[in-house]
């Protein structure tokens, strides 16, 4: 285990060295407090469940203390466990503490043969199944209770994005792991979190007053302290109570001036379907002190629709916007109450100024936000157009007319009209 452990760290600094890693450092366990997934979560009340972020707390039990472990539940097949560690790494190996049998369920702790596996595609749209991932390893014996274990990853595994730990085909039982530690060497660009651990501010702070609670007050800097834990009580979430329509925000200082590119929003689970998070919007400011006002601050954007308790939404910025210290997250006015929440939030700044994307709608159509008119041959002369004028931050273009409609909105837009013969665009960092 040493010599694994040696060999990866040097590698590990050469990678550091040769992508000019920030914020990394050499032999550090990549997996702690990330965003995880977990087939099943066995609930101990209607505030705790013993979800797969109990296997990336930082907590492994190896002392004896009493610290809660991810377990899932008996009869959801298959049993597993995955992790996004946000940017991609070379896996060099894994430690797994195993959790114990726990006596109220019908079933007990299955590790034996557990297979480590990777993959670059998203587990929200391709949860694992066992031979459509890439192998790290099987390990190759049975795993007793608060058995400590590492396995070693072949050095044929490609590298990714996500980490799975699954159950072997022939396993009995549940997954009781008290915590799943990766070590890995960056690949490619490494991409650093701009929010992490910066200085925060709400417009109100939530103080749990009917359940004993050793992390009230939910106070800002939790939504921005590197752990994407969901559920409330366990102190890793920013939490406000404001009423329907208020202020209802977080800003954080960057500390810096940054063209974000996009931002991550985790949402709480708990909070029983309301939907609170739907349409959240995130902007900027370069204003000390700023209290945020809706549509009017620079946007990156507003979530269109439903966000689901206790997931990870990913939102693209308008490209075309300058660079900011000060970012804004904010309910929106017509949210089902004031209780504005983020588990996490993470923003990711522009690899280049010089790249960017049009996204297209098609069928849809924006109105009120025209600044010129013009025709052109294609929709591929259209955008040309717009990077000679500048300042435009989307366009409404009709195939059939050929006119391409320039649009400013910094401050964002009410939404976006159906209509057959038009298609919008907007420009984002590629």
């Amino acid at each position: 285990m040493e010599d694994t452990d040696k060999q990866c760290e040097v590698e590990m600094e050469n990678a550091v060295k040769k992508n000019n890693v920030d914020g990394l450092e050499i032999g550090q366990n990549i997996a702690l407090g990330v965003y995880t997934y977990n087939s099943s979560a066995y609930v101990i009340n209607s505030t705790l469940m013993l979800t797969s972020f109990f296997a990336v707390d930082g907590e492994n039990s190896s002392d004896g203390s009493s610290t809660f472990c991810s377990v899932t539940v008996p009869g959801f097949e298959p049993h597993w466990i995955g992790l996004d560690l946000e940017n991609i790494f070379t896996i060099c190996y894994a430690i797994v503490y195993a959790g114990s049998d726990k006596v109220d369920l019908p079933t007990k702790n299955d590790l034996n043969f557990f297979i480590v596996g990777v993959s670059n595609r998203s587990l929200d749209v391709h949860p694992p199944v066992r031979g459509t991932y890439d192998l790290c390893a099987q390990y190759p014996g049975v795993v007793a209770s608060k058995q400590v274990v590492q396995l070693n990853c072949s050095s044929t595994t490609p590298p990714a994005r996500y980490v799975i730990l699954q159950q072997s085909s022939n396993s009995t039982g549940y997954m009781s792991v008290c915590e799943f530690e990766v070590y890995g060497t960056p690949f490619g660009i490494y991409r650093k979190n701009i929010l992490l651990h910066q200085p925060a501010s709400s417009s109100s702070v939530y103080r749990e007053t009917t359940i004993v609670s050793q992390c009230s007050p939910f106070v800002a800097d939790l939504a921005v302290d590197g752990f994407h834990d969901t559920q409330l009580l366990d102190c890793h979430c920013g939490h406000g109570v404001d009423s329907v329509g208020g202020p209802n925000w977080f800003m954080v200082d960057i500390q810096d001036f940054f063209y974000v590119d996009y931002v991550t929003f985790t949402s709480r689970v708990g909070y029983y379907g309301r939907h609170r998070m739907d349409n959240f919007y995130i902007g900027f400011t370069n204003t000390p002190g700023y209290q945020p006002i809706r549509k009017q601050y620079p946007l990156c954007g507003q979530w269109s629709g439903y966000v689901v308790p206790g997931s990870k939404v990913l939102m693209k910025c308008n490209a075309n916007l300058l660079s900011f210290r000060y970012l804004i997250a904010q309910q929106a006015a017509d949210a089902f109450d004031g209780n504005f929440a983020s588990c996490e939030l993470q923003a990711f700044s522009a690899l280049s100024r010089d790249f960017f994307v049009w996204k297209k709608n098609a069928s849809s159509y924006l109105s009120g936000y025209r600044v010129q008119t013009m025709s052109v041959r294609s929709a591929v002369e259209c955008l040309h157009r717009v990077r000679k004028v500048g300042g435009c931050d989307s366009i409404n273009f009709n195939a059939a007319s050929k006119t391409c409609e320039l649009n400013k909105h910094q401050n964002g837009y009410s939404g976006l009209d159906l209509n057959a013969n038009w298609a919008f665009y907007v420009v984002q960092y590629y």
